[in-house]
């Protein structure tokens, strides 16, 4: 499947959208600029995922993302 088409699927949860105020999501791409936490998180593990990285890896660049210990 489509990384873009992922993130979409993930973000059809009108719940979800809501809950983080994301509009628009059928404009959403795992490619920058991101306009929301949420959707940089998620486009960073859909990316990395799909880049063949380990989880320890992915994990590091999320917590590079939200600047954790």
């Amino acid at each position: 499947m489509d990384r873009n088409k992922v993130l979409k699927e993930i973000l059809s949860d009108k719940e979800i959208c809501e809950k983080y105020n994301i509009k628009e999501v059928e404009t959403l791409t795992t490619n920058a600029p991101y306009h929301n936490k949420l959707v940089e998180v998620l486009s960073v593990i859909i990316n990395e995922n799909d880049n063949n990285l380990s989880e320890s890896q992915i994990y590091k660049k999320i917590k590079n993302i939200h600047n954790i210990g």
